[in-house]
């Protein structure tokens, strides 16, 4: 059984100097998605600009969550990834290869059924009545889709 909320240290975590302590951090509180606090600072995460394996750890690990709150901040982080390139930050990229890293099994014929259960978290929160979450909703679909 899950803890009601993360331990604090693990909250501090995520405001480290140190990028493999924000990336473990990230890791770690995607347990918590559901929760709107941590869903915030996982949401700082997935757009880190002291180093992208922050962005990749912290998607990967909402990702195999293989639910709604974890994809929504995915979806959201990838809208918002866009209008990072024009300041020449390579995020979606980021964004990109973590999704490829969490479906690549299933395209690849070693598991059944992540790409499936993918999109219909994608179609779903395409319908959502925040703008940035559809968006990069389809997107995500987009990529997942052969």
């Amino acid at each position: 059984m899950q803890a009601p909320a993360p331990p604090q240290e693990t909250v501090a975590a995520a405001n480290s100097p140190d990028w493999s302590t924000r990336a473990a951090a990230g890791q770690q509180l995607a347990a918590w998605a559901n929760q709107d606090d941590i869903a915030d600072i996982l949401q700082r995460l997935l757009l880190d600009r002291g180093d992208t394996a922050v962005v990749e750890a912290t998607c990967l690990a909402l990702l195999r969550r293989n639910d709604i709150h974890g994809t929504r901040l995915v979806a959201r982080a990838t809208t918002t990834a866009h209008d990072l390139l024009t300041i020449g930050l390579d995020h979606l990229d980021h964004l990109h290869a973590a999704v490829v890293n969490y479906l690549l099994p299933d395209w690849l014929g070693q598991l059944t059924g992540i790409v499936d259960d993918f999109l219909i978290l994608c179609d779903a929160l395409a319908q959502d009545p925040d703008p940035t979450t559809a968006t990069g909703a389809k997107e995500l679909a987009d990529w997942a889709r052969p």
